[in-house]
């Protein structure tokens, strides 16, 4: 796939300091802290907000106009065991456990679970260890099927939305390794393939035909000399709206940086640009990426160097041409440790690991419009 032309863009940053006012109420039945280490976040039609608490073997739904839980579901039984993933499609809440434990990064565990979005009641839960598939690490959810990414067996996993039953599972050859994200639009679907050099498959949501294969790549010399080369950027992370696909990835666009963001055309899957910035590592140690159609959102983790712990920030793009907007910066102190991301178009909720006053979690709520913060929902 060619390049065509690559965006640079200066950085912009905005410190915001989180000593905000609690703003958050429990039902009753609510006995325990409301997150344990939040990570992956997905927005319903009701307006509520689930997350996935990666440490807790439940999911806390929270309406999102007031901060207020809703509820906690943590039942064992339902399959909560290390959720990775979550994704909404109409009144389905589809959840997928990882759990991988073993030292060779396999795991036995596959667990598929599907909530009702109005009631939290579980639907269904599907073994996918049934067939062969385990160490699930990211879902995403259409009108008529649910994509699975399982970052141990090299698979990915169709299911019908409707009835949660196994379509087919594609595996092998296409070596899916450790895809940390996975986005569908009804007609697509991207699989990112970070460990092979592949970069990123597109398939066809509908028949699950592969399409094509797109590659984000820069070409530049390594820090020792010589001619130059390409740097294949692996992408890991994915989010789609009507007119462009976006991916995070974990090389930047030189050997000097630590991630970049590349702009890829959904009729055509011809890359319009890549984005990258050694200034304050604005997009180092991506964690989760979100096109809300107006702009894109991308959450940096922590990076440690020479000078220092830097990073914790969110990243706001134009989505029509990748021009930086903003760099919201979320520490204030050492808990911080953003993850997951979700946009309305009016507001953008981040999970932080380590947020709060016991240090194991809370949402921050930030204005799409000005990248104010709004709210942070914590125990």
């Amino acid at each position: 796939m060619n390049l065509t032309r690559k965006y640079v863009t200066p950085t912009v940053v905005i410190a915001l300091a989180l000593s905000l006012s609690l703003m958050l109420s429990r039902p009753a039945s609510a006995t325990s802290a409301p997150f344990k280490h939040p990570g992956a976040i997905a927005l319903d039609h009701h307006g509520h907000l689930w997350i996935a608490n990666q440490d807790y073997f439940g999911i806390t739904e929270v309406q999102a106009s007031t901060g207020k839980v809703v509820r906690l579901i943590n039942a064992k039984a339902d399959g909560f065991i290390d959720p990775s993933g979550i994704a909404v499609s109409g009144n389905h809440v589809w959840v997928v456990s990882g759990s991988v434990t073993h030292a060779n990064g396999t795991s036995n565990y596959g667990m598929v679970s599907e909530l009702n979005a109005t009631t939290g009641n579980l639907v269904r839960t599907v073994n996918l260890k049934q067939h062969g598939v385990t160490g699930l690490s990211a879902v995403s959810a259409d009108a008529q099927h649910v994509w699975v990414t399982a970052d141990g067996g090299e698979q990915v996993a169709e299911l019908s939305n409707a009835t949660g039953k196994v379509v087919r599972v594609y595996r092998g050859r296409q070596k899916y390794v450790e895809p940390s994200g996975i986005a569908t639009d009804g007609s697509h679907v991207w699989i990112p393939s970070p460990e092979n050099g592949a970069g990123m498959v597109e398939r066809s949501a509908v028949t699950g035909d592969k399409l094509r294969t797109i590659t984000p790549v820069e070409v530049e010399a390594s820090p020792g000399g010589g001619n130059k080369g390409p740097i294949n950027l692996t992408p890991r992370f994915v989010t789609a709206d009507a007119h462009y696909v976006w991916t995070g990835n974990e090389q930047g666009t030189s050997f000097r940086q630590l991630g970049s963001v590349t702009q890829i055309g959904v009729a055509t899957g011809k890359i319009a640009r890549t984005i990258g910035s050694p200034a304050d590592r604005f997009l180092g140690n991506i964690q989760d990426i979100v096109s809300d159609a107006t702009h894109v959102w991308i959450v940096n983790g922590s990076v440690y160097t020479r000078g220092g712990r830097r990073g914790d920030s969110v990243t706001e793009l134009t989505a029509s041409n990748g021009a930086l907007v903003r760099v919201i910066l979320l520490h204030n102190g050492i808990y911080s440790d953003p993850v997951g991301l979700v946009s309305n178009g009016v507001d953008v909720w981040v999970t932080d690991q380590g947020g709060g006053v016991d240090g194991i979690g809370s949402v921050i709520e930030l204005n799409a419009s000005t990248g104010a913060v709004v709210r942070v929902i914590r125990a």
